[in-house]
């Protein structure tokens, strides 16, 4: 308080809060790098840090240092020393390194360096160097009054009177989880458990979707089990009391949601299954609110196409599952029949007049909204006002001419190749020329084969350099908008769209794209569908309602929500005179914000991922790049393969 720092504990038994007004001597801008707390003492690090005014001025002090607070919780009193001798230094800084101290007693504690520990007393006089398996942040937890310190080898059991350890906890998994009822607290793919620690046997206790109250309060780092057998853990606003049989018993809906796991970052993954932040938050909304039912979610695991397309025909077939979460699926992966309209259900609730227009439409499929899909963005295409006739005038014939006029200007950002060209304009193409309505089109028009033309005209990559693009391809004007599409151009842009095509030129595109090489799009989406299948009609609608209506803060950077409501907030929210003070660009100011709407209210197609389509328009495109086929011809292929296969699916 007041610049100060406070300290506050709290008697999870008798539910009273303590307040300790922190003293920290003579500390120079003080932050409170580690804390710990032993019977009725507490422990803490302290670090000196450089203040802003002599950031501003250069003037860096150069014996910054660390101290030692001890606090007595029976008394109130705080102490605050100077670490007199050195630790380890680091390899980035000539400056001495501590990173935590552990109290042992009302008397010792253990501070470390990044490789050597110390036992202390409450004035920071060495009292000893023990030849300890710890160092740098220690992670610990306690059960009853047993400390479990993370050695060189795994957590141990320590005796704090004779430093040592004994034996190795033969199963791992345990964290900064604590129970003073006898307990060995770990979590299991996002539900704590207590378990056994030489058999390994797990209990589960609850999953922190039941207890949480929103996404951002789930789990937490550590957490406390107190003799009467209830639960705390510090979510983003507080701490979080969990108490036995608080988690009501409901009916369940089973929701299913996909992972790949030959996807590389599958094995890190906290979950068997991929699911959004707002999905979750969803699904713990709904938890807590919904009189009759909750959400149970039912991972489906596969490892290539083939299996992927066998979970969905069983789940054709069966009658277990209510809800399908299809984010991570392609266009082309839901067959006919297997989710039911949702339409009729926002007639009745809500009103299609509380969409975007263009974004409902674009949802729409055979008349039906079969999959519901949170919010997208904008593919599309920027250049610069001056250089930008109108849409009438913006060719392929004009583009070359601009590149032949300003040959200094690179026509492609840095990193941007070919193949990512290519993705970028098969993605659009597939919005441009394929009438989803009738499962018709024309990729043998002139405008197509001359989008041919112009990405073979186009530079195999783009170099790096500091002079302003040309134009810049965008999969993400949500993104973008503002900041990002200035500092490509150097300048102000204008949203030109595709060259040679109608309306906006520009595509709502789903979120979780990516066209290569780190450049895709900011947010993810989630998408829902209600199975055909569903037992729990009534129910399941109340569960994606809970997605349409939420009323998360939305930053218009992950995205454009479907609802109008939510885009406008998100576009106002977004308004503002800053500008980064590198190179003097404004970040998002009310022009930019009309440029978004313009696009978001007029644009009306939409990017269909669909594998097959794609890899014919890439194929046919390549054998045109290297000289095998003409763009006519390449074209007129195009139109022969996916006009067959449209009819199929049809």
């Amino acid at each position: 308080m007041d610049g100060g720092l406070t300290a506050v504990s709290y008697d999870t038994v008798n539910d009273r809060w303590k307040r300790y007004d922190l003293n920290t001597g003579d500390a120079r801008c003080p932050s409170l790098r580690y804390l710990s707390v032993t019977g009725n003492s507490f422990w803490g690090l302290l670090a000196e840090s450089v203040s802003q005014e002599q950031l501003e001025t250069g003037v860096v002090p150069n014996d910054l240092g660390y101290y030692v607070l001890y606090g007595d919780a029976l008394d109130g009193s705080v102490s605050c020393t100077r670490i007199l001798f050195d630790g380890d230094r680091s390899t980035e800084s000539s400056r001495p390194e501590f990173f935590s101290v552990l109290g042992l007693d009302a008397n010792r504690a253990l501070l470390t360096t990044a490789a050597s520990v110390y036992l202390i007393d409450p004035e920071g006089n060495i009292l000893q160097r023990p030849e300890l398996p710890v160092w740098g942040d220690l992670t610990f937890f306690r059960v009853d009054d047993q400390l479990y310190l993370w050695t060189n080898s795994g957590f141990a059991p320590m005796d704090t009177e004779n430093l040592s350890f004994g034996e190795l906890l033969t199963e791992d998994g345990f964290g900064e989880y604590s129970s003073n009822n006898g307990h060995f607290l770990c979590q299991r793919r996002q539900t704590l458990c207590s378990m056994e620690p030489n058999s390994g046997e797990v209990a589960e206790l609850f999953k922190w979707e039941d207890v949480a109250l929103r996404y951002q309060d789930m789990g937490g780092s550590s957490c406390l089990e107190n003799s009467k057998g209830e639960f705390f853990y510090e979510g983003q606003n507080g701490l979080i009391k969990v108490t036995p049989g608080m988690v009501p018993i409901k009916e369940i809906l089973t929701l299913a949601c996909f992972d790949d796991r030959s996807d590389g970052l599958y094995r890190f993954s906290a979950t068997s299954y991929s699911c959004t932040a707002e999905l979750m938050d969803v699904i713990i909304r709904f938890n807590n609110t919904d009189p009759e039912y909750k959400i149970e979610i039912t991972p489906l695991v596969y490892g290539s196409e083939g299996e992927r397309d066998r979970l969905l025909i069983e789940l054709a077939t069966g009658n277990d599952i209510d809800i399908l979460d299809t984010s991570i699926l392609p266009d082309n992966a839901i067959g006919a029949g297997l989710l039911v309209d949702m339409l009729p259900y926002i007639d009745a609730e809500i009103s299609r007049e509380d969409f975007i227009q263009p974004l409902l439409n674009a949802m729409i499929k055979n008349g039906g909204l079969y999959e519901y899909t949170d919010k997208f963005t904008l593919l599309t295409m920027t250049t610069h006002p001056d250089l930008f006739s109108g849409r009438a005038e913006w060719t392929v014939e004009e583009i070359e001419a601009l590149m032949a006029q300003y040959p200094k200007m690179a026509p492609l950002r840095y990193g941007y190749d070919r193949d990512m060209l290519l993705t970028l304009f098969s993605w659009a193409a597939t919005a441009e020329f394929i009438d989803w309505g009738n499962m018709t089109c024309s990729f043998d028009s002139a405008a197509f084969q001359n989008w041919l033309l112009l990405l073979k005209e186009l530079p195999s990559s783009g170099e790096y350099d500091e002079e302003p693009k040309l134009f810049d391809l965008c999969c993400d004007l949500a993104g973008n908008a503002g900041y990002f599409a200035r500092y490509f151009l150097k300048d102000d842009y204008v949203v030109a769209g595709f060259p040679e095509t109608g309306g906006t030129s520009s595509y709502f595109l789903k979120l979780g794209s990516s066209p290569g090489r780190g450049y895709g799009t900011i947010g993810e989406n989630t998408r829902l569908g209600i199975m055909a299948s569903f037992q729990h009609p009534e129910a399941a609608w109340r569960f994606v309602r809970t997605l349409i209506q939420s009323e998360s803060n939305t930053n218009i950077r992950n995205g454009i929500p479907v609802l109008k409501e939510r885009f406008e907030r998100a576009v106002g929210a977004a308004i503002t005179d800053e500008r980064n003070p590198r190179d003097k660009l404004d970040y998002f100011n009310s022009d930019d914000a009309q440029r978004l709407r313009e696009q978001v209210y007029s644009s009306t197609k939409l990017v269909r991922t669909d594998e097959q389509i794609l890899s014919v328009i890439r194929s046919e495109a390549n054998a045109y790049f290297g000289g095998q086929k003409t763009a006519e011809g390449a074209a007129r292929q195009i139109q022969s393969r996916i006009s067959l296969y449209l009819a199929e699916q049809f």
